[in-house]
């Protein structure tokens, strides 16, 4: 009896222990699912994590030194008109100011190449040779234009600036060629002149025309052509007047 006892106990026992062990493996699988293999907290922020990220984040990318800022229509044209004011005072001598004119232009839109290429001009031009051949150039063009003046002036300052220089002697004795045209043409039209006003007096008016017309082409910017003109029509108008009211 005591032996059915003992026995009794000893299975009591070992079910007991199986249940324990049983719950002790479930409550470990439960603490391994429930606990993340990282200890790390889902709520820190990425640049709490990794400064360096962080910081790489928030600094802006620097321009490339080749980008240029893109200059607005207003800076664009004040920039060219610098130029062009610049190219025109040093064709007339003016180098001080032209230079003035190529600094404000560099403050506009700083190390463009036309405002280099304009500087090595107007170097050239304020050289001694560049005034020279400046000089000489505007005494071709004003003989070529038909005004003796002007290329006076020009060819006084080419030779103020190089007395010897062949050209100076060339080109007077081209605008003596053309004073000496002038003065033939000249004469031919107060030739012609002369006889629209004999024709105006013979009451051909026909003739008159036909003289002045031939003055006109010689030389049509010629003063006396405009005058002659309102001469020929005042006695045009008076003669139709006359015949009307006889």
């Amino acid at each position: 009896m005591a032996s059915s006892r003992s026995t009794k106990r000893l299975i009591s026992y070992g079910a007991l222990c199986v249940v324990v062990v049983a719950g002790a493996m479930y409550l470990v699988d439960r603490s391994d699912t429930a606990s993340p293999a990282t200890t790390a907290d889902d709520t820190t922020p990425p640049a709490a994590a990794n400064p360096s990220a962080g910081r790489r984040a928030a600094v802006k990318p620097a321009a490339s030194p080749d980008e240029q800022e893109i200059p607005s229509a207003a800076q664009s044209d004040r920039f060219l008109r610098l130029v062009g004011n610049a190219r025109r005072l040093a064709a007339e001598g003016k180098f001080a100011e032209a230079t003035a004119a190529l600094d404000q232009a560099d403050k506009v839109r700083p190390g463009q190449p036309e405002t280099a290429q304009a500087r090595r001009e107007i170097a050239a031009m304020s050289s001694p040779q560049g005034q020279l051949a400046t000089q000489l150039g505007r005494a071709h063009a004003a003989i070529e234009q038909d005004d003796p003046a002007a290329a006076e002036r020009a060819l006084a300052e080419a030779e103020r600036l190089s007395p010897q220089a062949p050209e100076i002697a060339q080109l007077r004795q081209t605008l003596q060629a053309a004073r000496q045209k002038d003065a033939h043409r000249s004469s031919r039209i107060a030739e012609l002149l002369t006889a629209m006003r004999e024709a105006i007096a013979r009451h051909d008016f026909a003739a008159a025309g036909g003289a002045l017309n031939e003055a006109a082409r010689i030389d049509v910017r010629d003063p006396a052509i405009d005058e002659a003109r309102v001469e020929l029509a005042r006695a045009h108008d008076a003669d139709h007047k006359n015949n009307a009211e006889k």
